[in-house]
């Protein structure tokens, strides 16, 4: 399986609620619910379709990034209907998938202690699924009259469970996007 390469970014929201189809047999596999993020190679490692149920006896399915062909405006297209797995299947991304780590909403600071806001979204690169860079809120107000920020994947940021912690040179990288 070979990854299509496009050099293309896309926002991780946007993925949320795409149709994923098998390539190889036109099988509709489910709807992105979440994706699983693996800090230490800063990716997206697979996509959810379906969380555990409500009395845990349906386990959550998901897609490994790797099995992505494309991902277009309005579907995802993988390998194959055999690309939709049982997460209690897969050790690796089950342990990811157990992570109390959330990306939106989390407060980044740099290691000198300065607030550059609240990481609102990530981008991915839409061959790999690496995360290139993230999406910083500086709040609704200032976000409307300025617009939020972009900044490129700092080398070493830790996304903890409460606050994001980058270098202090992540100060400087932060480029207003409107």
């Amino acid at each position: 399986m070979k990854t299509q390469t496009t050099g293309t970014t896309r926002k991780g929201k946007d993925l949320l609620g795409l149709m994923v189809v098998g390539h190889a047999d036109g099988t509709q596999l489910g709807r992105v619910k979440d994706m699983i993020f693996d800090q230490e190679t800063d990716q997206v490692v697979a996509l959810v379709l379906s969380d555990k149920d409500l009395f845990g006896l349906i386990d959550a399915q998901i897609v490994p990034w790797h099995q992505v062909r494309s991902v277009g405006s309005d579907v995802i297209l993988v390998e194959s209907s055999e690309s939709k797995l049982r997460l209690q299947d897969d050790e690796c991304m089950r342990d990811l998938a157990n992570r109390e780590t959330s990306l939106s909403g989390t407060q980044i600071i740099t290691t000198e202690g300065q607030h550059l806001g609240t990481l609102a979204d990530m981008c991915i690169d839409e061959a790999s699924g690496r995360v290139v860079g993230y999406e910083v809120s500086g709040g609704f107000v200032t976000d409307t009259l300025r617009g939020k920020k972009f900044l490129p994947a700092p080398p070493g940021l830790l996304v903890g469970k409460d606050v994001a912690v980058a270098p202090p040179a992540a100060a400087t990288q932060l480029e207003t996007r409107k």
